[in-house]
């Protein structure tokens, strides 16, 4: 019974594993725009996780997992009884309004998944045509969760930070993985 929950939970501890050894190889060689790009990723964890927890009955989960492990995308009954495929733009948007702080660092890590002009970040900086109000959110957040001690933001400053945004990240996965048998039986509170 929950095998497949199980297997699950054990794949995205393995990825998570994966994730935090490259982040470490790739941000002692400066390769702040990658390391970014793993942070995304390390998202994509978490929110589907956090997905399972507070949005599938326990009964349902090892079914939805199964799908995943068998390479099927995530499918929900609509309304009106029709199956549909559960997109990223889903997840994201249950992610939003369930924890800001992800969506923002998966809004800004998506910059570095996608050619931005946040690639050309060794040779400008990025943040300035950002908007005010998101420059200011995102000090906010930095200040809040990590400590940030400035009142404005460079991409450098951003970059200090990274090490500390995986490691909340990872730490939100880890206690999921954790409980028992990684079967979510209790959903956490962000």
């Amino acid at each position: 019974m929950h095998e497949n929950l199980r297997s699950y939970m054990r794949l995205v501890e393995k990825r998570s594993r994966e994730h935090n050894q490259a982040f470490g190889m790739l941000y002692a060689q400066g390769l702040y725009g990658a390391c970014a790009a793993i942070i995304r990723q390390e998202i994509d964890n978490l929110i589907r996780v956090d997905y399972l927890a507070f949005s599938v009955p326990l009964a349902d989960r090892d079914e939805l997992c199964r799908e995943a492990l068998s390479g099927s995308r995530w499918q929900r009954c609509t309304a009106k009884g029709k199956l549909t495929d559960i997109r990223d733009v889903q997840f994201h948007t249950y992610a939003k309004n369930n924890h800001s702080w992800v969506s923002l660092a998966y809004e800004y890590s998506s910059k570095f998944i996608h050619l931005t002009n946040f690639w050309n970040y060794g040779v400008s900086d990025p943040l300035v045509t950002m908007p005010a109000d998101d420059r200011s959110e995102m000090i906010s957040y930095l200040s809040r969760y990590h400590g940030f001690p400035g009142h404005d933001l460079k991409i450098n400053d951003l970059f200090e930070y990274l090490p500390q945004v995986f490691e909340k990240i990872r730490g939100n996965i880890e206690c999921y993985v954790e409980q028992e048998d990684g079967l979510l039986l209790h959903p956490l509170s962000s």
